[in-house]
């Protein structure tokens, strides 16, 4: 089966609020760059869709890996009773593994494979966190606690005198700013400095290639001292990853950043801040809430 099965342009996510990540522009270019030895499995219904893939020995699981891939949701309005039927579907396989699923699609999926005879487990293993944005930056900052908003406001002005004043600009496409992000990310420490690998840059340039897929870089005369990558779709933003300038550490370049994008997308009246997975305490003193992911097993009768 083919992606180009996927009625992307027509049919919106069954689970509100899911960026880019059920679409098929976002499965496509992971496909493409990341997901060598995935068989591709479109299941269709008349009222909507599900990207699978199978890589061997009978295990299906959602297209795009967890770490990559921060919602899965099926496409279009689906129901239990179409889900038991993806499970007769599926009866040649030996066993489903579908993750990051949010309640409203983690239900009824569950639901469908119990009718369907099977015993599904279904257990949280991720959230999201997610920050509701107020009708002001001013109501932002006032909705904070009076450490944190303090500790802000602190490490702002030491930004501002140690490295200079807060300009974030924004980039559209695979241009020299998304280049910048891949420079920033590589030269983080750690597991993250390694994480850009060859595969993985071209599958973010894909990405960026992509309507609503923006850099935003925090410059400065010397140049850009951080970065975050992330999906706008005119409503919410999703902030997907992230860079700054180790050698900049002490003036905070990473929360500045991700300061100056909050107070953006309050300005341009977002209704929401989505971190995306990971449950780093940053995000909760933001005043993020998490939205719980879940992942469904299941074992397939033999044939």
């Amino acid at each position: 089966m083919d992606l180009e099965e996927l009625r992307s342009d027509s049919q919106q996510p069954m689970a509100p609020k899911t960026g880019p990540f059920p679409q098929s522009a976002f499965l496509t270019a992971w496909h493409a760059e990341l997901g060598e030895g995935a068989q591709v499995l479109v299941a269709s219904w008349e009222s909507g869709q599900l990207a699978m893939m199978k890589r061997g020995d009978g295990l299906v699981e959602l297209l795009g890996e967890p770490d990559l891939s921060d919602y899965h949701s099926p496409l279009g309005e689906l129901t239990a009773a179409d889900f038991a039927m993806l499970a007769d579907d599926l009866s040649d396989q030996r066993r489903i593994l579908f993750d990051s699923l949010p309640a409203e699609v983690s239900r009824p999926i569950a639901t469908g494979l119990a009718d369907a005879g099977l015993a599904p487990a279904t257990s949280q293993h991720q959230s999201a966190l997610v920050l509701q944005l107020p009708a002001s930056v001013d109501d932002f900052y006032q909705g904070l606690g009076k450490k944190d908003r303090h500790e802000l406001r602190r490490k702002r002005r030491r930004y501002e005198d140690s490295i200079g004043k807060v300009v974030l600009r924004t980039h559209e496409g695979a241009d020299e700013g998304f280049d910048e992000f891949v420079r920033l990310h590589r030269l983080a420490t750690g597991a993250k400095g390694q994480f850009m690998t060859g595969a993985r840059e071209r599958f973010f340039r894909r990405l960026a290639a992509q309507p609503g897929w923006r850099t935003d870089l925090l410059e400065t005369p010397a140049g850009t001292s951080a970065c975050l990558f992330g999906y706008a779709d005119g409503r919410d933003y999703y902030l997907y990853n992230s860079g700054f300038d180790p050698a900049l550490a002490a003036g905070s370049p990473g929360l500045v950043v991700l300061m100056a994008m909050i107070e953006h997308a309050i300005e341009m009246g977002y209704e929401a801040f989505d971190f995306l997975k990971g449950d780093e305490d940053y995000k909760l003193r933001l005043g993020a809430v998490r939205r719980p992911l879940f992942v469904i097993e299941a074992e397939l009768p033999s044939p």
